[in-house]
């Protein structure tokens, strides 16, 4: 029975499957690599995720709050000077773009709606508590 699967395996070799993901900095679960780069995705552990240009990170910061937190509690936040989150920036997010697109040329397109030449960074945003 061995000799076959080792046979059979020999005859039908394995491609490698190039599939990139981004790791939650919070937990380490890995995420499928956003594609809608105006989206609020969301981790398992409760973080969120966004891709913006490295000019308005600050903008991507505050869209991603607004999605944890309700009105109520954003004005509260905003009133007090404790850490509510923690923010994590991974300003190298093009490069793993350009990775995903020598894989597979035709698998996705850029799009930002900023500015096509702006360097992308991906923000991710945890509450505290």
């Amino acid at each position: 029975m061995v000799e076959t699967d080792l046979a059979m395996s020999a005859a039908y070799p394995k491609r490698p499957v190039h599939r990139h993901i981004i790791v939650c900095p919070f937990c380490e679960s890995g995420q499928p690599i956003p594609l809608d780069f105006d989206a609020i995705h969301r981790c398992q552990c409760g973080a969120c995720y966004k891709v913006c240009g490295n000019e308005a990170l600050e903008n991507g910061v505050s869209d991603i709050a607004e999605e944890l937190w309700g009105e109520d509690e954003l004005d509260f936040i905003r009133s007090v000077p404790i850490d509510f989150c923690n923010v994590v920036v991974e300003k190298d997010f093009d490069r793993l773009l350009d990775l995903r697109q020598a894989v597979d040329p035709y698998g996705m397109e850029r799009f930002c709606k900023y500015d096509v030449d702006s360097e992308l960074s991906l923000i991710w945003v945890k509450r505290l508590f």
